[in-house]
């Protein structure tokens, strides 16, 4: 026996029959999983309790995963573990146009709260940058199924991927004639007080610091004297360094 769900609702209020809910999924892995869930309903769930804490994340890949699944379940009729690539290729297309209209798209394009009768996936069609977005989620979605042991494979992977152009690397540096000026004019502030003094030796340590070190303002802000140590280099000589942690973590 086949169900078919007429009217599609939200993700929380789903109570899938058990020829739709995926336990059966031609796409269900065989192997050990890394998670308990034994259904398409509760795999997703799984994948959303990652970022229940961010509130955008969980209400964007939310609408993306409850989307696909509302569509596979009402429109094809079958489990979203039994989905395919050519299927995903098709809810590519559905997203630019989804019909028909009275059962995906809210009335007037208005938001209705969830557990309104009035409640549509859809506000509209999507366009083509907010397709590419539902894409990239449900990629995501799909590798964490395959990764947790609960999906033999991604449908998704098959797409053709935009190989991404590297940006050129961009040298910033001044000239050692540059460097020279910068350098005099220091050279060249009063030291007649002690005040004067003070910023004298404060603006030729932080611009040597800098220059040498090839810093950022914050990585020289977020340290201090302490975190100078010396150390003997490759070649014996004793040297001073100083160990930041910069930009991605890399120290």
């Amino acid at each position: 026996m086949t169900t078919t769900l007429i009217a599609p609702r939200p993700l929380d209020a789903l109570d899938l029959p058990p020829d739709l809910d995926g336990r059966h999924g031609v796409n269900r892995a065989n192997g050990r999983k890394q998670i308990i869930a034994a259904d398409d309903l509760n795999a997703i769930r799984a994948w959303l309790a990652r970022v229940v804490d961010t509130k955008t994340t969980f209400e964007n890949y939310r609408k993306e995963a409850e989307r696909l699944l509302l569509w596979s379940i009402v429109q094809l009729g079958k489990p979203l573990s039994s989905l395919t690539h050519e299927d995903l290729l098709a809810y590519r297309l559905f997203l630019g146009d989804p019909q028909p209209r009275s059962r995906w798209v809210s009335d007037g394009g208005r938001k209705f709260p969830r557990p309104d009768p009035r409640w549509r996936p859809f506000y509209g069609p999507l366009a083509v940058s907010s397709q590419r977005q539902a894409m990239v989620i449900l990629n995501a979605l799909f590798a964490w199924l395959v990764e947790a042991g609960y999906l033999a494979g991604n449908p998704l992977s098959l797409t053709r991927q935009r190989s991404r152009r590297q940006a050129p690397r961009i040298t910033r540096y001044l000239e050692r004639d540059l460097w020279q000026e910068v350098k005099v004019f220091i050279d060249g502030l009063p030291r007649d007080s002690d005040r004067e003094q003070e910023r004298y030796w404060r603006a030729r340590w932080l611009f040597t610091l800098l220059y040498l070190g090839g810093l950022r303002i914050s990585e020289v802000g977020g340290n201090t004297m302490g975190k100078f140590f010396c150390r003997r280099d490759n070649e014996g000589h004793e040297r001073w360094w100083l160990e930041v942690l910069g930009k991605g973590d890399k120290v």
